[in-house]
């Protein structure tokens, strides 16, 4: 059986817990239950820590959090807003809630622009509310660095901090702690915690500083009907519901480089001014080139667009040397001292940087591969006596290695016995061709001979003949063959795209060579590898 120690210490877990798996049903009358378990541990309980935090013992544990609040004249003016928001309400239910709670003298430095308008003003007094119980113990610790976060009833997050300093929410000091009522817990501030903005709605009040970025998601932006905050009021003559709508605006681009509006997560979002845009342009450009000047600005910004949400959020004091990896999965180099501002927000925050090195090798500049048993964009010549059949392969790197196998001679316009794959998002540089290869028990080595082909910047093709090369049948690794490609424009995935990157892999056998080569090998992708 367990101490009653054991018992309240075990229940700071569990309260941990459930909180952060955020099961409110589970807290209906949790906050009762904790505030008692609280009292009885400073009887029972030797933790010096618990105790300290917990001697109260009067009849504000009889007392819900409003009730306590409306006892104190200091707090007058808190308790007029929150009956004004309507959230007074709820604070007299026997849910478990945490409340911080800001003197008369904070509310005379609020905006009178804030105070009259019933928006405004509801979001700022929910910034001080949140469900479930949080007490101090359960705030920052300085020895693990785990960060609390607290949800709070306008939906942002704010962090709570407990150290040898003191308390503080947010960037307030909280003067009292730990204040037990029967639903829940209450802490007091001096100051009003003002609603901190998320990196979307930042970005957009200073559209000024960042004027490519905003124009560039902006246009991404849709507004729709909200059907899980319209109110169904009642059904037409067809017997389908009628609401009383309401419409919210989204921004598809979200989907690709993260939610910058969401509250639910915290990105480090990099501050792109004009200057950074036109610095990072210049490093890419390059790579982008297309007789089209629009194509080539288009997928530039898209790649300089793509690559400023990093996911989760980093703080300076994290950075170094190493990359960071952005929610596109590419890898970004952020130099601290580069770093002129950090401005927190409340879903993460945001870098503003005098210098931004896109390194092309991190952001686009990467082998180009393509699976041989993928279909797509592939040419097999007269299937009648050619063929490419997968077979599952553990150690291949989409565990499928390809046997290919050629049933008749070569014919002399060589119309029977290759295979031709293209290339995607191709960018203007210069690359090795790597083929990599798999034994698959062929009885000899085979012969291969190859052709590379490409648009040229002039609209015209060009076809590269690269020579006959043996494979053995035991060959289990990568072959680089002919020499450094230059393809000179962009090929992005479209398939309406006239410019194009093509390999083709011709089995090279004749009859009387049957007696030296096989005509059957195993291969498992073509890669276009980008040289130094």
């Amino acid at each position: 059986m367990l101490s009653l120690c054991q018992l309240t210490n075990k229940t700071k877990l569990i309260t941990k817990e459930l909180r952060m798996k955020n099961k409110n049903k589970a807290m209906l009358t949790f906050g009762r239950f904790v505030a008692i378990l609280c009292l009885l541990a400073t009887i029972g309980c030797k933790d010096d820590a618990w105790d300290e935090h917990y001697e109260q013992a009067d009849s504000r544990l009889e007392s819900n959090i409003l009730s306590v609040l409306s006892e104190d004249a200091d707090y007058s003016t808190f308790v007029k807003y929150l009956k004004q928001t309507g959230y007074s309400n709820q604070l007299a239910t026997s849910q478990a809630y945490t409340v911080w709670a800001p003197n008369n003298a904070a509310f005379a430095q609020v905006s009178a622009d804030i105070i009259n308008n019933p928006d405004l003003l509801k979001e700022l007094i929910g910034n001080h509310i949140s469900l479930f119980s949080y007490n101090t113990l359960f705030a920052y610790n300085a020895e693990t660095k785990e960060e609390t976060l607290v949800k709070m009833f306008n939906d942002k997050y704010v962090e709570f901090v407990n150290n040898n300093e003191g308390s503080s929410f947010g960037d307030v000091n909280v003067v009292k702690a730990d204040i037990l009522t029967a639903n829940g817990i209450l802490h007091t501030i001096d100051e009003v915690l003002e609603v901190n903005q998320n990196i979307w709605g930042y970005l957009n009040e200073n559209a000024d500083k960042y004027p490519k970025i905003v124009d560039y998601l902006s246009a991404f932006n849709e507004t729709g009907f909200d059907e899980a905050n319209s109110v169904k009021i009642g059904t037409n003559t067809l017997g389908q519901t009628v609401y009383d709508s309401v419409f919210s605006t989204t921004n598809s681009y979200f989907k690709i480089i993260g939610n910058l509006s969401s509250e639910e997560q915290r990105f480090t979002f990099i501050g792109l001014t004009d200057d950074l845009y036109t610095s990072a342009f210049d490093q890419l450009d390059d790579y982008f080139y297309h007789p089209v000047a629009d194509s080539t600005q288009n997928a530039t910004d898209r790649t300089i667009f793509d690559n400023l949400t990093i996911f989760p959020q980093v703080e300076i004091d994290e950075l170094t040397s190493d990359p960071v990896t952005t929610t596109r999965g590419n890898q970004l180099v952020i130099d601290p001292n580069a770093i002129v501002e950090n401005i927190d927000l409340s879903n993460g925050n945001i870098f503003e940087l005098n210098e931004l090195n896109y390194d092309p090798k991190g952001i686009v500049y990467k082998p180009i591969r393509y699976e041989i048993e993928n279909t797509d964009k592939r040419t097999i010549g007269s299937i009648t006596d050619f063929s490419v059949q997968k077979k599952y392969d553990v150690f291949a790197s989409r565990q499928f290695t390809n046997v290919v196998r050629l049933s008749a001679n070569p014919t002399s316009n060589n119309s029977n016995n290759y295979f031709e794959i293209s290339f995607n998002n191709v960018l203007s540089a210069s690359y090795n061709i790597n083929l990599k290869f798999s034994p698959i028990g062929a009885a000899q080595d085979t012969k291969l001979k190859f052709e590379f082909s490409y648009i040229g910047a002039d609209f015209r093709p060009v076809v590269v003949e690269i020579p006959p090369i043996i494979v053995s049948n035991l060959e289990d690794g990568v072959i680089t063959i002919g020499d450094v490609i230059d393809i000179p424009v962009y090929i992005d995935n479209s398939e309406e795209n006239f410019f194009y990157a093509k390999l083709k892999v011709i089995v090279d056998v004749s009859e009387p060579e049957l007696l030296l080569y096989d005509r059957t090998f195993g291969i498992d992708y073509a890669e276009l590898a980008p040289i130094e």
